[in-house]
Order: structure tokens, then C-alpha cells, then sequence
């Protein structure tokens, strides 16, 4: 799929931008805080119903300002358009997304239609932070192939935050958590094993793609590897009825830990996700640039496991990564990414870009000031 415009209003720092895009490369060019990451924030709203930064919708309202507004025309790669507008009115608090004029409800209906794979800086976190960050990742990737996975993901964090306030409660005033428990631990099971099983097979079949993606990045012999680590043992056979014992049996196990610490301490939002290159794990071994290169490849391996399960070709969105790398990796990694789908890149350096791209229909530059986008510099 592509992008074939966008018009934003009130949002961030634009108060009515409209542009065209190329189908390849667009690269957004400013100083910082003048509105480049909005536009990629725009995007995300398209294809995830929020933003990938912002915790809230109030957050990306232009201020001083009610309403805001997302029009943009995406063409799938069958070659149907799609119009889709977003508006939020801060008034009533209320959000709403349409296709073609129909209003699509639930917003979950939405992931996986328009599918992105998104690298910033912050993405560093995946490979340098902790196991949040990974778990994240991972959710993102699995929620746009696989919408029971987002939906059993959903219904999960509500039972842990409802377990979670009984063993509060039970701390606070002493009160017996057996029968205010057992319903929960029911519904806890049934999300928790659902997830479980399918990040299990998320990693077994991602783990060709992060192969393949890697060994196009670098010359020098490097396996990767990514393996799951539940947060108890679980086989690479197990169905779900049987991840269902294992789960309930631990819950009886931890019961006492449970309560003295007040918290949910088994299931998959205790799951970890280990990355290693030639069997050494990534985060105690490797060097800058081996973690900047497997960085770049989880996303490439994730563009190309959406692109097959979706069966849409995902937008890539880059922001401001090329800051991060030397001028012959952004170069190689632009020539790359430029050659899989259309792409968005903020930068405040336009020199790597003269180098290596050629604008014009296909591939198009702008630049922003205070909000404000120009197709030709002044």
C-alpha cells in the first residue's frame, strides 16, 4: 500500500497542511520541534487509530484548539483507495474513524488494515532496554497480523489490573482473596495462554526473518538468534489446553508471593524475549554497531512478516534515524529501505539524501518550519 496524500488540521503543529506524496521515498527535512515527527504521528493514527508517542488524543491537539482532523487517501496494493478521515473533539472527548465515508467501529477493526513498521531512537530500547520494551515489540508486530492476538492482549491487561487492586485491597484491609480470586484467575488463564502461545509461535517464525535481514546489513559472518522466554517453562509442543495447566498450576504455587507483594507476579506480561548474535547475548556483548545493525533488521524482518501475513505492503516510517549511523551505513540502509515500499524519514541533515536519492514524482522532499511545509527550501 502507499500514501497518496494527507491533510492535517489542528494537529500538533499544523493547522491546515495538505501534501502529496511519492510513492517511494519522502523525506521531511527541519529543525527540531518544528513538526516533522507530526507527520509520521499522522501516519500512525491511519494505520494504529493513535499515536505511536502521544498517551492520549488531547496530547497531539494543536493548541488552544477543540477539534482536530486526519484526511488522507491510501491505496492497498490491489489498487483500491481508501479515504480515510479521523476527527477529536476534545469537547465531547469523543474519537472517530471512517473509510469512504463509514464509520468503523471497534478502532481494534483498524489494525492490520493499513499496516506500518515504525524506527526511532527510541527503538534502541528493544535491544538495550529491558524486557518491557522487547514485550512491546513484540505486541506491536503480533497485533497487526493477528487481531485476536490485540483483542486477547486487551482483555488480559483488565483482568491483571482487576487481580492486582484484590491483592491491593487484601494488603490494605486484610480481606480473604479465595473466591474474589478464582473468577479472575479463570479469565487470566484463558487471555494469558492464548498470548503465550501465540508469541510462541510469533518467535519461531519470525526468527528466519531477523536471519535473512541481518545477513543483508553486514559482511561479516554474525548469526542472530531471538528466543521466547516465558515467564514459566512452557515446550515448543505445547498446545494451548496444555500452557492452561502448566498456568494454572503456578498461580496455586505463587499464591502466598502473590499476596505479600500484592501483584500479579506470573503470566505474559512477565515474559522475556532474549536476542543474542553468535549465541552472546546482545545486551552484555555486543558492540554500538552490532546493536544499531540487529535493530535495523528486526524491523526489516517485521516489514516483511507483515507484508506476508497482512498481505499488504506496510509504509516504513524512519524518524530521525540517520543521525545515529555513519555515512556509509545511512547509505546502505537507505538504498535498502527506499527499495521495499514507500517510506517517510525525518532528518535535520539533508546531505545523506542528496547523495543518495533522486527526487522528484517518486521520491519527494519537504521541508517544515513552525508547522508550516515547503516543497522547495526558501
Amino acid at each position: 500500500m502507499y500514501l497518496e496524500n494527507i491533510r492535517l488540521k489542528n494537529f500538533r503543529n499544523h493547522a491546515d497542511t495538505s501534501l502529496n506524496f511519492g510513492t517511494k521515498a519522502n523525506v521531511v527535512l527541519g529543525g527540531n520541534g518544528e513538526g516533522k515527527t507530526n507527520l509520521l504521528e499522522a501516519i500512525s493514527y491511519i494505520s494504529l487509530t493513535k499515536s505511536f508517542y502521544a498517551s492520549s488524543d488531547t496530547v497531539v491537539l494543536k493548541i488552544n484548539e477543540q477539534v482536530f482532523e486526519i484526511e488522507a487517501n491510501v491505496v492497498s496494493d490491489g489498487g483500491m483507495i481508501n479515504k480515510v478521515h479521523i476527527g477529536y473533539d476534545s469537547r465531547s472527548g469523543e474519537k472517530a474513524y471512517s473509510i469512504n465515508k463509514r464509520r468503523i467501529e471497534p478502532f481494534s477493526s483498524i489494525i492490520g488494515k493499513f499496516p506500518l513498521v515504525f524506527l526511532s531512537p527510541e527503538n534502541a530500547d528493544i535491544t538495550f532496554g529491558g524486557p518491557t520494551d522487547r514485550r512491546k515489540f513484540l505486541d506491536i508486530v503480533i497485533s497487526q497480523s493477528n487481531i485476536s492476538y490485540f483483542k486477547d492482549l486487551s482483555e488480559y491487561r483488565k483482568v491483571v489490573r482487576h487481580r492486582n487492586k484484590i491483592f491491593g485491597d487484601a494488603k490494605n484491609f486484610r480481606t480473604d482473596t479465595s473466591v474474589l480470586l478464582e473468577p479472575w484467575n479463570d479469565q487470566l488463564v484463558k487471555y494469558g495462554s492464548r498470548i503465550m502461545f501465540k508469541r510462541k509461535l510469533f518467535v519461531n517464525e519470525f526468527r528466519k526473518y531477523i536471519e535473512e535481514s541481518y545477513s543483508d546489513l553486514v559482511d561479516v559472518k554474525e548469526i542472530p538468534s531471538i528466543a521466547y522466554e516465558p515467564s514459566f517453562e512452557i515446550n515448543d509442543d505445547d498446545a494451548i489446553e496444555r500452557i492452561s495447566e502448566k498456568f494454572f498450576d503456578i498461580i496455586k504455587k505463587k499464591n502466598q508471593e502473590e499476596l505479600k507483594f500484592g501483584t500479579t507476579l506470573i503470566g505474559p506480561h512477565r515474559d522475556e524475549i532474549n536476542l543474542k548474535i553468535n549465541n552472546l547475548d546482545l545486551r552484555k556483548f555486543a558492540s554500538q554497531g552490532q546493536h544499531k545493525t540487529f535493530l535495523i533488521a528486526l524491523k526489516i524482518g517485521e516489514f516483511f512478516y507483515l507484508k506476508e501475513r497482512c498481505k499488504e505492503t506496510p509504509v516504513f516510517l524512519l524518524d530521525d534515524v540517520f543521525s545515529e549511523l555513519d555515512a556509509n551505513r545511512a547509505l546502505h540502509m537507505l538504498k535498502l529501505i527506499e527499495s521495499l515500499s514507500q517510506t517517510f524519514i525525518t532528518s535535520t541533515n539533508p546531505e545523506i539524501f542528496d547523495v543518495a536519492l533522486n527526487f522528484g514524482d517518486t521520491n519527494k522532499i519537504f521541508f517544515v518550519k513552525s508547522g508550516r511545509v515547503e516543497t522547495t527550501q526558501n
